[in-house]
Order: structure tokens, then sequence, then C-alpha cells
């Protein structure tokens, strides 16, 4: 482009140097065209910005993290001029496309259409763009080129990957887990408050009607049954590029941990906030869909912070009586460190699943006794650190 600018431009200057000199109806003429040039292709390019059409389309809006979905777009032109030089690009960022390139370049001739079909892999959970994120156009002279955002981009809605794991990256479960589960099936004399998540068949409803509120039994052995899988739910930047990935492998962590925990037959239940604290629990890969639903809806926000979790996880006797707990998350402050010291009081053992890729931003642990440590990229496969 930038040559084809030179010469158009020299020619110009000889053009004008040749009537300033000569004259004549051929050199005025050649004048004349050349100055005109520049004006129809701007012309040209109005008219192919005004008249080009893209249609695109995903063969699923709602798709999940490295899951190839069909894709295709397709090139119009219903006019009967001639359009050269364009070129498609693709969002990049957070998702990939097999097969296409941004260097591609299409013409389409009078009433013709283009129509290209491929797959599309999402790299995140979130909500974002997908697809065609610009166009480029070129006149005939390759004198200018428009750039110009796609107006009717896809909005994907993408659910985060399950990853199914035979192990947990050399964390050994404590022993209250295992001597748990040989007695935990029975219901027992005693009651507490029902937690939304409790199993509805252990409901007392007669110490219920006596005492006005939801009563559930305990399960005979119940102290030190539950794995406690606290969710760090802050969202600490407003850029998506930051948040996504750490979100992305924070949610895929909850799933491979609650995944492997129902096929090992270990109760475990997941606790996030959101207008307070939510209990998830999923009891056996039967029933592990609804739980993989829910925690795919899952929100993060800068609302939820540190502090505001500290505060709901301290009032909650059914996670300070849990056999161990693990803590997800990917910022560390000083409310974190608070939290960890309160469940290292209780008795518990922690496990820290830490998402970052900088082994710089790693908190210190040292000051812990019952805290282990576990970091987690959010570029890696989750499978190269847990069965690594």
């Amino acid at each position: 482009m930038k040559r084809n600018r030179i010469i158009w431009f020299c020619l110009w200057v000889l053009s004008l140097v040749g009537i300033s000199f000569k004259g004549g109806a051929v050199t005025y003429g050649f004048f004349a065209l050349l100055t005109l040039i520049p004006v129809i292709s701007l012309i040209y390019l109005v008219a192919v910005y005004a008249l080009f059409h893209i249609y695109q389309e995903l063969d699923n809006r709602f798709v999940s993290v490295n899951e190839p979905v069909r894709y295709r777009f397709i090139l119009v032109n219903e006019y009967p001029i001639q359009f050269v030089g364009i070129r498609v690009r693709f969002f990049s960022t957070f998702s990939s496309i097999t097969g296409l390139d941004d260097k591609t370049e299409y013409e389409l001739r009078p009433d013709t259409r283009i129509q290209k079909e491929t797959r599309l892999i999402c790299k995140y959970r979130g909500e974002y763009e997908v697809g065609i994120r610009e166009i480029e156009i070129q006149d005939f002279f390759r004198l200018f080129r428009i750039r110009y955002k796609n107006r009717e981009c896809i909005h994907a809605v993408v659910r985060p990957q399950l990853i199914k794991t035979d192990s947990l990256g050399g964390i050994e479960l404590s022993d209250a887990v295992r001597e748990s589960e040989l007695s935990r099936s029975e219901p027992d004399v005693l009651s507490r408050e029902y937690i939304p998540g409790d199993d509805r068949r252990f409901i007392n409803w007669n110490q219920s009607a006596r005492t006005g509120s939801l009563m559930t039994r305990l399960l005979t052995g119940s102290n030190h049954q539950e794995i406690a899988i606290i969710t760090d739910t802050y969202r600490y930047s407003t850029d998506q590029a930051d948040f996504l990935p750490a979100e992305n492998k924070i949610l895929e962590t909850v799933l491979a941990l609650a995944y492997y925990f129902s096929r090992s037959n270990i109760c475990a239940a997941e606790y996030h906030l959101r207008d307070g604290l939510i209990r998830l629990t999923v009891e056996n890969t039967q029933k592990f869909e609804d739980f993989f639903t829910f925690v795919s809806d899952i929100s993060f926000s800068s609302r939820n912070s540190h502090q505001l979790l500290c505060d709901t996880v301290m009032h909650r006797p059914d996670i300070l009586e849990s056999s161990m707990v693990f803590l997800i998350l990917s910022s560390w402050d000083t409310e974190t460190g608070v939290l960890l010291s309160a469940l290292e009081d209780s008795g518990l053992h922690i496990i820290v699943c830490y998402i970052t890729d900088n082994e710089d931003d790693l908190p210190d642990l040292s000051g812990y006794k019952n805290c282990t440590l576990l970091q987690l990229s959010p570029y890696r496969d989750l499978r190269e650190v847990l069965e690594g």
C-alpha cells in the first residue's frame, strides 16, 4: 500500500510538471485522472462499507472450555460492484479458530457470497465476544485501507471444563476424612438447623414444628465428616485479560476436586459468596450434573471481598467442623491471612490452592503449621499439576 501511494504521488508530480511546462489535452487529462483516483478510491470504500455484509453463527451459544464448536461465517455481496481486498480479523485473546487466519484476502464478484465453516475453541470460562472482531477493506488501487469493528459480534457464554483426575497432586486426605466414610450413612438423634444444600431426607419434621425452623438430623459420626471447599469469588481487576484466566482456573479446580470426592464417596461441600454464603453439595457422580450447573453459574464481583468471606465463614459451624478445608483463590491480602489463622485455630488442615503463574506472587505460609500450598497456573492444564 505504501509503495502504491509513492508511485501515485510520483506520477501525479510528473503530470503536474507536464501541465506546467507543456500543457495539452493529453497532459491535462492525465493530471485530472491522477487527481481523481484518490477521490474515486474513497467513494468506493464508503460504498463497500455501506453495502458489504457479514453473517456469522456459532452452533451453540453455550459452550464449554476447550470444547470445539462448529462456527461459520458468510461474506455477502448483493450489489453490481466488485468487492476486493477484504480481510476479517478474529478475536484471539480468549478464543481461537482452526484453519483460518487474518491474512487471507477475499474478493467478491457482484451477487456472490463466500462461506467458511470451521471450529471455534473458547479458552476460558465467562461471557465474552468471539468470532470476527473487525473488518478491513481496501480500494482497487491499494491506496487506502479502512478497518472497522464488526457490528454484529457473537456473545458466547462459556462453561468451565470438567477435569477428571485420579489424584490430588500428592495431597494426602486427613484421617478424619477416611474414618468418617465408615459411619456417615445413619441419621443420629441429634439435630441442627437446616442449611441450604443439606439432604432433605434427614429433615426432622417434628423438631422443626416445635422450634419453628427447619432442623436436620446429624449423621452418626458427622463431626469432622465433610471436606469444605471455599471458593474465593473476589474480582480483583477490571481487565478481562487479567481476571478471566484466573476465574476459569478457580472454577475448574472446584469441579475437579468435587468430582474426585464424589467419585471416591467422600462427602464434600462447596461454599462461595453470593448475597451471603452459598453452600453446594454433591454426593455422587449421578447428581454431579446439577452441581456442575450451579458452579458454572458462580459469579465474581469486587464486592465479594476477603473480609466479607472471612466474616461469613467464621459464623458457619458446619465449615469449622469439617475434616479439612480447600481454600481456592487467586489474590492475597491481610484478611486472607486472618481467615487462614481462624481456620487453623479450629484445628483444621487447610489446602491453599493459589492461582498464579508467577512464583513471586505466592503467599508466605511459613507461619502456618497446618497449611499446604498448591500453586496452579491459570494457563496450564490442571492435570499436569494434579497428576504430575
